[in-house]
């Protein structure tokens, strides 16, 4: 159990992380079947995908220029999405909006879609080291939280499950709900995940009435099947400009907001994260979500599973409340970027700073991981 929560340590934050080199990555194989292909009795499934794992940004300005609705540490994009039935698997490729490796298209009873989730950590540079275990899994909580929404807005629950051998699935169901366009809208939303000025920005307005409030409801009541839903963490959020309510630190319980200390600032945010001020902008931000957890005990209880369990918990409510606060690009609807005018994926101009402005972080072990989302 020593070498366990020691492995544990060694991969919290404020590690620090070398320069280096990307390693050479080989794209999915072309030979597959487009999304758009498939069965009609494969629509809906198709659909999810599409919606939670598309990129949803280009910035030709930006080194790691591709963004999707979830984060990913470089761009680098550490968890795969693989359709499995039976022996026959699919990799899901949302660069060309295909189902690579077989060119035959999957049964889709309509009953159930199985996704297996695997994780990549080695897809980040050497000089990460033992950090980059857990942001991987940090990444595959989001994802699954991507997956979980999409499913939601189309009417169908999406069900994460991490066995004792730690794969993670997630299972596609239909529901007996009926998706809501704005759900959709509001998901296919342009994101960055790029530093400011062009990316991510502190804006100095005030946000809203009832911000925080509906970012503890995203919180706390996230679709059926998220991992966000697993126990083991603690939350408390930093407000700050918020119209109607007292800057400070409040406890979040079970989405019920209650002011704690009224002398936190977000400075206090700023020194969980290992980019200077200067680079992003933390203290200027308006709300700062702060996740904790005793990992001790849970590694005691459960072992390194039950660490990752929190990483995928704390990363899934980290998506959730990101995904609460996106807005749609005016004429842009819900899809892939061809949804979108042809104008708007051609070499864009530097976008307006948003006028949202949050951040997320997730206190692993002994010092806080932290896990930017938009």
């Amino acid at each position: 159990m020593d070498a366990t929560l020691s492995r544990v340590w060694d991969q919290t934050h404020g590690k620090v992380v070398r320069s280096g080199a990307m390693p050479r990555r080989t794209p999915p194989a072309r030979a597959g079947i487009a999304l758009a292909e498939l069965p009609e009795r494969y629509a809906l499934p198709a659909a999810i995908l599409r919606l939670a794992l598309t990129p949803r940004r280009w910035e030709p300005w930006n080194s790691f220029n591709e963004h999707r609705a979830y984060p990913s540490p470089r761009a680098a994009w550490l968890v795969d999405v693989t359709v499995v039935e039976g022996h026959r698997r699919w990799l899901a490729d949302p660069v060309r909006d295909r189902l690579a490796g077989r060119t035959d298209a999957p049964a889709g009873s309509g009953a159930a879609v199985t996704l297996e989730l695997t994780v990549h950590p080695e897809r980040l540079p050497a000089g990460y080291a033992a950090l980059a275990e857990v942001l991987t899994w940090l990444e595959a909580g989001h994802v699954a939280a991507a997956l979980a929404d999409s499913a939601e807005a189309y009417g169908w629950t999406a069900t994460a499950d991490l066995d004792d051998d730690s794969e993670l699935t997630v299972t596609l169901r239909p529901g007996h709900l009926t998706g809501a366009d704005a759900a959709r809208s509001r998901l296919a939303a342009r994101r960055s995940s790029g530093l400011g000025p062009r990316g991510l920005s502190a804006d100095p307005g005030r946000l809203p009435e009832g911000t925080l409030a509906t970012l503890a409801q995203a919180a706390f009541r996230q679709p059926a099947g998220s991992p966000a839903a697993w126990p083991g963490l603690r939350h408390r959020a930093v407000a700050a400009r918020i119209a109607g309510l007292a800057d400070g630190l409040y406890t979040l319980d079970g989405g019920t907001t209650r002011l704690v200390d009224a002398d936190a600032t977000m400075e206090a945010v700023q020194q969980a994260f290992s980019y200077p001020r200067d680079k992003l902008d933390v203290a200027g931000m308006n709300v700062g979500w702060v996740i904790s957890a005793d990992v001790p005990a849970a590694v005691r209880e459960g072992g390194l599973d039950a660490y990752r369990r929190l990483l995928l918990a704390a990363a899934a409510i980290g998506q959730h409340v990101g995904g609460a606060r996106a807005r749609p690009r005016p004429g842009c609807s819900a899809g892939p970027p061809a949804a979108c005018p042809r104008r708007t994926w051609r070499r864009p101009s530097p976008p307006r700073r948003p006028k949202t402005s949050s951040t997320c972080c997730s206190s692993a072990g002994r010092a806080p991981a932290t896990s930017p989302t938009t």
